[in-house]
């Protein structure tokens, strides 16, 4: 008997909690569109009042479609009724919405209500977009005002060229994939001709997933790019002469989307600005040398180049001295004899600021002198040699005891000076001793 009654207690228990759980998921939910735009009317009666406070964090309207967006407001009608309005904020719209209110505290202790629900807006089906130019092996883009059936579209397209009809892809934040049935990729089996202007066109009836249907049909003429092309290099090719220090610089007919550009034994930066691409070498060209340049890229529209190859050949020193002024880490001073490497020697060049920073350009060796003194600063150097006006090539900065600053002497290698290169001792006194006035300068970043 007592057994019997434990499983009535438990069964009463179950049934109180199924009952209680059932009225918190239990509310009147009515949704109607008010107009050819997708504006949505949600009516929700909770049947018991609720705490109506912060409603607004509550109230969850979230899109199947990555990336659209749900205007809302909200009212209530009284302490049991919330009316909510929704519309996708741009086109395309029509996709599947689910709602989600709660959990409200109710009027009765421990009692939370939540509702849930979806929804799709019913928008007419039309041709909104098509890609006005494409790559030579596509896609052609197909944008619709709201997610359509695609055996529908199948059925009434034609183009002038063969191709495989798929729909669009997109990446949610969660990582999954939404197949995007209001936009569609023609795929040509083949490549079209750059240059070329094709027709699409569509006759028949568009199906959209709220079972509506408009005769939607439409012609459209898109263009496939052209190749980009090289119309202007500096150098030129074939130019003779050039700086040992040039960045090389590549002028296309089309906005470029990438550009890779390599010189022959040279390490340098690429950019690209518009039309434009500009590599900027690490280090200065060898004299009397021929690079060859080879380039490639494609263009925004994704369309690749032809390889543009062409060459320049550099000014000749002969059997003079000069000087290259390297300000990228870890900077150097390296001295040349026509093309030949003398000596390599860590240096410090001015720090980035607007007041101390190091010029550049090229130069030619001035003046020099043993020892200097700026009383500004509180330091000296030995060993000067002047670039152009303030600026010298000196020894690691001396304080008024003519001893070496052990601060200054670690930075070398960085950016550390008031503008000044500066060297090590022996390699200031090598540099003061070796290199003759009048020796050409390059200084580069």
């Amino acid at each position: 008997m007592k057994r019997r009654n434990k499983y009535i207690i438990f069964f009463f228990l179950v049934s109180i909690a199924a009952i209680w759980i059932l009225f918190s998921r239990m509310s009147r939910v009515t949704i109607k569109q008010l107009d050819d735009l997708g504006t949505v009317k949600i009516t929700i009666n909770f049947y018991v009042p609720v705490e109506q406070e912060g409603i607004e964090d509550k109230v969850k309207l979230t899109s199947e479609r990555p990336g659209t967006e749900i205007i809302k407001s909200l009212r209530w009608i009284d302490s049991k009724t919330l009316e909510i309005f929704a519309m996708e904020k741009n086109v395309p719209k029509g996709f599947n919405t689910k709602l989600h209110v709660g959990p409200l505290k109710t009027s009765i202790p421990g009692l939370y209500k939540v509702v849930r629900a979806d929804f799709r807006a019913r928008i007419s089906p039309f041709l909104t977009g098509i890609s006005p130019i494409v790559p030579s092996t596509g896609p052609i883009v197909l944008d619709f005002s709201t997610p359509i059936k695609k055996d529908a579209l199948k059925n009434g397209l034609v183009a002038d060229f063969d191709y495989v009809l798929r729909e669009k892809y997109k990446i949610g934040e969660n990582g999954k994939v939404f197949k995007d049935s209001s936009s569609f990729e023609l795929v040509p089996k083949a490549p079209l001709v750059p240059g070329k202007e094709y027709e699409v066109k569509f006759d028949g009836f568009l199906s959209n997933f709220a079972n509506g249907v408009s005769n939607a049909g439409f012609h459209r003429v898109f263009k496939v790019a052209d190749v980009p092309k090289v119309v202007k290099t500096e150098p030129a090719a074939g130019e003779k002469n050039v700086k040992l220090y040039n960045p090389i610089s590549i002028d296309f007919d089309e906005e470029m989307k990438e550009v890779d550009i390599r010189v022959k034994g040279m390490v340098g930066d690429i950019k690209l600005e518009g039309k434009t691409a500009t590599f900027k070498p690490h280090t200065v060209f060898i004299p009397n040398t021929t690079y060859q340049v080879n380039v490639t890229g494609k263009s925004i529209f994704d369309e690749e180049m032809s390889p543009h190859t062409f060459e320049f050949t550099t000014v000749d020193m002969d059997d003079k001295w000069w000087v290259e002024v390297n300000l990228r880490p870890i900077q150097r001073v390296v001295v040349f004899r026509g093309d030949k490497v003398i000596r390599s020697m860590v240096a410090s060049a001015g720090l980035p600021d607007e007041e101390n920073r190091t010029p550049q350009g090229f130069f030619t060796l001035k003046d020099r002198g043993e020892y200097f003194w700026t009383e500004r600063i509180q330091e000296g150097g030995l060993y000067w040699v002047r670039i152009t006006g303030n600026y010298l090539i000196h020894s690691v900065p001396r304080n008024k005891d003519n001893e070496i600053i052990e601060e200054e002497f670690k930075k070398l290698g960085i950016p550390a000076s008031h503008g000044c290169v500066r060297l090590k001792d022996k390699d200031a006194k090598w540099f003061y001793d070796t290199v003759p006035t009048g020796a050409l300068v390059i200084i580069h970043d």
